[in-house]
């Protein structure tokens, strides 16, 4: 486990004594919780502590007993006074030299924890695979994260602590209605295909963002991810913010095109339907709003919130398939 107050460097140059006066006062909140989960406190770097547990489940009951401490606190102390803390907890093998310990597992825990917010816990995976059925807080994936000097990305998660819960909810509702339109595939290589397919995203985007109740993601906040093609459905989901994704391609053959399109559920990364539409090039507009009626209809079914008799889409009057479909 590493531990780290949030602000210290700042405080310390604003206000030294009180700085010093909180440091010490953290210090002697958190000493004797480490003993009380079987911790071992290794060393102190100036306002971090670096701690070996017996297992991840104590250090993990031991981060949220910290945090529920200091919560606690704070909420009798001004602003000024509060002391807030990050922790990274990873699992791993270390090597014992004299007092200290030393390995690639210390230096995965000492780059988590940063990852925190303030007041969390942050953990990894090897954690959350020990932990995730014998812990009663809700834990939430962060997605693989790229670490200073971790050769592998290291997939991360939070602790969803009780007195955040009702913001994690919150926020869960809000992205529920957010809906991004990613750029669409284009599988061949002229650059005339390519502005065709461009314009086919921003036009589904259009049409996506005229049922009321959605919450549809800016086509310049979107585009940045077409180059991006490596990236997981999860991750994208969470650097937007949504809960649902539209992805797709498009290929062109003469004076006939193919278009295919998926819906995901960017926390589980699920197909939630998909179509395939095949269409002359001079049908285009029709395509266009058919397959925007298309997803619209599917993610009525696939949120209950959604009443589409209230929430209509301002498009023209439904188009009849093309007789070579």
């Amino acid at each position: 486990m590493f531990t780290d107050l949030v602000g210290y460097t700042a405080l310390s140059q604003h206000n030294e004594s009180l700085a010093l006066q909180i440091l010490e006062e953290h210090r002697k909140i958190l000493r004797p919780l480490f003993s009380k989960f079987n911790g071992k406190e290794i060393k102190t770097m100036g306002d971090a502590f670096l701690v070996e547990f017996a297992s991840a489940l104590e250090a993990t009951k031991c981060g949220f007993e910290i945090q529920k401490i200091l919560h606690e606190r704070n909420l009798s102390h001004s602003e000024a006074d509060k002391i807030r803390l990050r922790i990274g907890i990873h699992l791993g093998d270390v090597v014992h030299s004299a007092s200290d310990i030393y390995g690639d597992a210390v230096n995965v825990a000492s780059r988590i924890e940063p990852l925190a917010e303030e007041g969390g816990i942050c953990l990894s995976r090897q954690v959350y695979d020990h932990i995730h059925n014998k812990f009663d807080l809700p834990l939430v994936s962060l997605g693989s994260k790229v670490l200073k000097n971790v050769s592998a990305p290291v997939e991360t998660y939070k602790v969803v602590l009780p007195w955040k819960e009702s913001v994690e909810k919150q926020q869960m509702e809000s992205a529920k209605m957010r809906i991004a339109g990613l750029p669409l595939d284009n599988f061949r290589p002229d650059p005339g295909d390519e502005f065709f397919a461009d314009g086919l995203t921003e036009e589904l985007i259009d049409r996506l963002s005229q049922v009321k109740k959605f919450r549809v993601i800016a086509r310049t906040s979107v585009m940045g991810y077409k180059k991006q093609k490596d990236k997981r459905a999860s991750e994208i989901g969470r650097e937007l913010g949504v809960s649902t994704l539209v992805e797709g391609s498009v290929r062109k053959s003469s004076n006939r095109i193919r278009i295919t399109v998926q819906l995901i559920d960017s926390a589980t990364e699920e197909h939630l339907w998909s179509d395939r539409y095949d269409r002359q090039l001079d049908d285009i507009f029709a395509v266009q709003t058919e397959i925007a009626s298309k997803i619209t209809t599917e993610l009525a079914h696939q949120m209950p919130e959604y009443d589409s008799r209230r929430h209509e889409m301002t498009t023209p009057s439904p188009v009849h398939p093309s007789p070579d479909t």
